[in-house]
């Protein structure tokens, strides 16, 4: 005996919205029964993924997002083709957090070139979203619709407080924006008509109901997205049939659960962040999410699965152990500078800053940052030279117009920078001294000179620029020798004797 489903039928629909535009372009929305309800309607397009890209380098993260962006967390431009290249972000969402009143305090001419750069950089669409400060937002979002003209951007939050400005905003640029309302219906759909009554089309407006992380206030925004979707179907509700967004990354991530290290009650970390992440997704989702803005690329890839498997949706299927082993091979060899082929024997250079070597590598040794110059920048420039006396310039001079005519200089090879670096042996010449067997901080046995350290105990690693902060003290020990060396000897590890 066949079953039969009891089946719904519903007079509403959510209004279908097309995203960006050009090859990249794609449509949400359509719906015209619930989430993944494909028995009893359509469901004609999948949920999309945004990942979340950052105006600055953060410095509140949890590891485990950090690692998969380490690369390029100082560079929104590289950051943002990577979040497109290697990990397939349907979306991406440039967040302006630097703006934020309260941080950084960034103009709004600074946030703006650096949306216009990912905009020119990135060929899928792009999301700018602002700090959620009323009267910063409206400023820094106002001028980046300016800056951004002919782009088909997305712009939010917008709430009932500067709905007038950037509503204007919106309709003279023609960009979809954003309604953020406080987890009420009535108030989405208070703002939706306020922004709909300046002029604003409906298909160009998607509702944030706000979104709370998992276990942070995630049932309210379920339920209040739920009766929204209801009004939607089943009452028809013009008003309240835009999609949905849903920006779960910060809220996720930003928990202490997310941010605990690994233990034997918690669990490993980086595993617990990830399905923290996928579970206030799939909720999301399950709510009426269309764009998930989502942070971790382990969480996003469990999600494109769970949206194939449900709706029947076509996976993007991205290889992150090649994206990892490819960041790694990138961290671990960077790009080759064309400065050290300029660095031959006779070459003019400048220093640009030297720094003390950490003394368990080479003691007494220093590195020094150089760059090539040209004659007119030289100035009061270095020769280089390979080994013994530098060449004079102009037998620098004599060498260069003895190659120019093809003819090998005498005596000279040119100067090859060494592929790698081996410390070298600590020589103390005719110095008497004695050794004694020290704890360092870490509880480990170290060998440590007689009467060079004083007494006290080794609490870490320091650097003697923290431990001395006054700009007349630091000048003392410079001059002093009484450097405070990074390293993990013992006690306050001032060196006694001089260098």
């Amino acid at each position: 005996m066949a079953v039969e489903i009891s089946k719904q039928e519903y007079t509403g629909y959510v209004r279908s919205m097309i995203i960006g535009s050009g090859k990249n372009a794609f449509e949400i929305g359509g719906d015209t029964a619930y989430p993944f309800y494909t028995f009893e309607g359509e469901m004609p397009n999948q949920p999309r993924i945004a990942i979340q890209v950052l105006d600055h380098e953060p410095d509140d993260w949890a590891d485990a997002c950090v690692e998969p962006y380490r690369d390029v967390l100082g560079d929104p431009v590289a950051w943002a083709k990577k979040a497109q290249d290697v990990y397939g972000a349907d979306m991406i969402h440039l967040w302006l957090k630097s703006t934020d009143p309260n941080g950084l305090n960034r103009t709004a001419e600074d946030a703006a070139k650096i949306a216009k750069a990912v905009a020119d950089a990135v060929s899928v669409p792009l999301i700018v979203w602002g700090t959620a400060n009323v009267d910063k937002d409206a400023e820094v979002l106002s001028k980046v619709a300016e800056v951004c003209s002919g782009k088909d951007i997305i712009i939010g939050p917008i709430s009932e407080g500067n709905h007038k400005q950037l509503g204007a905003q919106a309709l003279a640029y023609n960009l979809t924006v954003v309604a953020n309302s406080p987890i009420d219906i009535n108030l989405a759909k208070q703002l939706n008509i306020l922004l709909n009554n300046l002029g604003v089309p409906l298909d160009k407006i998607i509702i944030d109901p706000t979104t709370g992380g998992l276990g942070y206030g995630l049932e309210y925004s379920f339920s209040v997205m739920e009766r929204i979707r209801q009004a939607a179907l089943t009452q028809d509700d013009d008003k309240l049939q835009c999609p949905f967004i849903s920006n779960l990354a910060d809220e996720v991530w930003k928990t202490k659960e997310a941010k605990l290290p690994t233990d034997e009650q918690m669990g490993d970390a980086t595993k617990r962040g990830i399905l923290m992440e996928a579970l206030t997704a799939t909720t999301l989702l399950n709510a009426g999410a269309e764009i998930l803005v989502m942070r971790h690329p382990e969480a996003i890839q469990q999600i494109r699965k769970y949206c194939a498997e449900l709706g029947g949706f076509e996976v993007k299927e991205i290889d992150l152990s090649k994206a990892a082993a490819a960041a790694q091979v990138s961290e671990r060899a960077p790009a080759e500078s064309n400065v050290a082929d300029a660095l031959k024997e006779g070459a003019l250079c400048e220093i640009v800053r030297i720094m003390d070597m950490p003394m368990d590598l080479a003691p007494g040794y220093a590195v020094a940052l150089i760059k090539s110059v040209n004659g007119d920048e030289a100035g009061g420039g270095l020769v280089l030279s390979a080994g013994g006396t530098a060449p004079a310039p102009a037998e620098a001079a004599g060498g260069d117009e003895a190659e120019a005519a093809g003819k090998p200089a005498v005596g000279k090879e040119p100067f090859k920078p060494a592929a790698e670096w081996t410390p070298i042996e600590d020589v103390t010449g005719d110095y008497e001294y004695q050794l004694k067997d020290m704890d360092n901080c870490a509880g480990k046995k170290v060998k440590m000179i007689q009467e060079s350290y004083d007494s006290g105990t080794a609490e870490g690693k320091n650097d003697w620029r923290e431990k001395v902060t006054d700009k007349d003290d630091m000048i003392h020990q410079v001059k002093t020798d009484l450097h405070y060396w990074y390293g993990d000897g013992f006690g306050s590890e001032r060196r006694k004797k001089p260098a």
